[in-house]
């Protein structure tokens, strides 16, 4: 058995998925589709609004494979997800994994499914481990309700810990280990009743760029030494191009697939990317958008029917480009030209936050973990400072102090002249109502209330006349670019819809400071991207000072500055 530590390159890994598949399957049962969507719909109806999350998706995947599907925000990706898994019933279509038709299934049935076809690992790693038990005891919990006899759960749950690269970690509870650990524990949770189909919904949105090749290895070494099929839901690319297939999905359907392949030119080997768009029944398909984008395409198109293959051409000319900065349609209630004019930030402008020697040790039933050494930083007005760091690098626990959310075991911030550390529960509450505002990486929306509501809390818990808080949550939503929203619920947006409402409410109260938690954690690259110009725009407009923790490398050109957390020691 190999664990991840020692994990082989792809192509090995491929090679032994492929030889464990067809002996599970039985010969050509393994050329069979192991999981088939055809003609899938999802429609959501809530107080007679409908959201068609899926229309018409179309998906084989082959018994062993390791796929990955990818796309924006809102694409449909967890909705497909939820359905294949059992956790969700389709409206119309079908939906097979393996013998199970997924729409035909009882109760009881689909009971047995979750529990012994199919492994979920979900984004957020509070969601795959009970915080009580040890990572041993969780991966053993599901062999418990599967009646496994006790030794056999202790001698398995140890193979998957070994498997997953984590059996040093047995012992520990979920606070005691690092993101990383946490998913690769819940890796071997799922695989605890050897299901035939992992499903892992954003594995390594929470986790930096290192740590999310371990956890991404692990789903490797399991696809290749048990030859269980592996859907991955992803908007990392660097996960995405590891798999040899990667299907994209784009308005509820699959839009395009990428095939990597291994061809060998002059006695050397080399990976071949080659791009498909996806043709349905009907003959319809969805270019690729940075082929719509790159040719302008609008509308209509000229097609012409070549002897072995078919033109598509922009129905007139595309125009010339335009000179100067582009608007992200994001940020479009913001000037470009004040975006374009922002100047470096004044080195002489004064401090709006400072920490001296902030230190924080959470306390373990077993040992304590040390997240933060003596660290040190000062925030000057206007400013938009980067935090980055790896997960467990005490990113989220430095936050957190600043916010006032917990209290660091030593040290002193102050925001504002007011010594955050000293002051008492009432005057923290004060503070945090009327000078800081937060942007966490789950959005934290109430789901009962609509994008307007939302917004609107903060205000209502500063006792704002209503006429007030309606002018106000209008023009922050205008701000925001979800006018026409207000009205929807949080299950009724996209995830960069439901982040960009995060991001209004914490501005409700006019703060001094934002604080934002990984908020592109969750979200694709382009819709973070998005997210992040926002933060930017907001910061140069509005003169905020903002106070962003990220992991994704591709956002911290936008800042003033960047700080770098390492095992709780701050560098600049």
């Amino acid at each position: 058995m190999t664990s991840v530590g020692t994990a082989p390159d792809l192509a090995e890994l491929e090679r032994r998925a492929a030889q464990r598949a067809a002996a599970r399957a039985g010969g050509d049962d393994a050329r069979a589709g192991h999981i088939v969507c055809d003609g899938l719909v999802r429609i959501f109806k809530t107080e007679g609004v409908e959201v068609v999350a899926l229309q018409g998706l179309d998906l084989v995947i082959d018994r062993g494979e390791l796929t990955a599907i990818v796309g924006a925000s809102g694409s449909g990706k967890s909705t497909l997800l939820n359905i294949l898994s059992g956790l969700d019933v389709p409206t119309a279509g079908l939906a097979r994994v393996g013998s199970h038709d997924v729409l035909a299934m009882r109760p009881a049935e689909r009971l047995r499914f979750r529990r012994r076809t199919v492994g979920f690992v979900w984004q957020q790693t509070a969601r795959n481990l009970l915080p009580y038990l040890t990572a041993a005891e969780n991966t053993a919990l599901p062999m418990r309700f599967a009646r496994v006899a006790r030794r056999r759960r202790r001698a398995r749950a140890m193979e998957l810990l070994d498997l997953t690269g984590v059996a040093d970690c047995a012992g520990k509870r979920p606070a005691e280990m690092s993101g990383g650990e946490q998913q690769r524990a819940a890796i071997a949770v799922a695989l605890a009743n050897d299901p035939e189909v992992l499903f892992a919904d954003e594995p390594t949105g929470e986790l930096d760029e290192a740590t999310s090749e371990q956890v991404f290895g692990a789903l490797q070494v399991v696809n290749a030494e048990l030859g269980v099929t592996v859907l991955v839901v992803t908007h990392d690319p660097a996960v995405a191009r590891q798999v040899r297939r990667t299907v994209a999905m784009r308005d509820g359907r699959t839009a395009s697939e990428v095939h990597r392949t291994s061809r060998t030119v002059d006695g050397a080997e080399h990976l071949v990317t080659e791009e498909y768009a996806v043709l349905d029944r009907a003959g319809r398909m969805q270019l690729p958008a940075d082929f719509v984008q790159a040719l302008r395409l609008r509308e209509r198109v000229r097609l012409n029917l070549e002897p072995d293959h078919v033109e598509v051409r922009p129905a007139t000319p595309p125009p010339e480009p335009v000179a100067g900065p582009a608007v992200v349609g994001l940020v479009a209630a913001v000037p470009a030209p004040e975006r374009a004019a922002r100047k470096p930030l004044d080195p002489d402008a004064p401090r709006l936050l400072t920490a001296e020697g902030v230190s924080h040790v959470y306390r373990g039933s077993s040992e304590d973990v040390t997240a933060l050494r003596e660290v040190s930083l000062s925030v000057r007005r206007g400013e938009l400072l980067v935090v980055r760091g790896r997960s467990g690098a005490g990113k989220t626990t430095l936050l957190n102090i600043v916010g006032g959310l917990i209290r660091p075991t030593t040290g002193q911030v102050a925001l504002d002249g007011q010594d955050v550390t000293a002051a008492d529960n009432r005057s923290l509450l004060r503070l945090r109502r009327s000078k800081i505002g937060f942007v966490f990486q789950s959005f934290g929306l109430i789901p009962i209330l609509s994008a307007a509501e939302n917004v609107s809390v903060p205000m209502r818990l500063n006792r704002l006349s209503s006429e007030e808080r309606d002018q106000r949550t209008a023009v922050l939503l205008e701000l925001i670019g979800l006018g026409e929203h207000a009205e929807q619920r949080p299950y009724e947006l996209s995830g960069g819809q439901q982040q960009r409402v995060a991001v209004a409410r914490a501005l409700a109260a006019d703060p001094a400071l934002l604080i934002a938690d990984e908020p592109t954690g969750q979200l694709d690259s382009e819709t973070g991207r998005s997210i992040m110009e926002l933060l930017r725009a907001l910061v140069d407009s509005r003169g905020m000072t903002a106070l962003v923790a990220t992991h994704d490398p591709s956002l911290i050109e936008l800042a003033d500055r960047v700080l770098t957390l390492r095992d709780g020691h701050l560098a600049e």
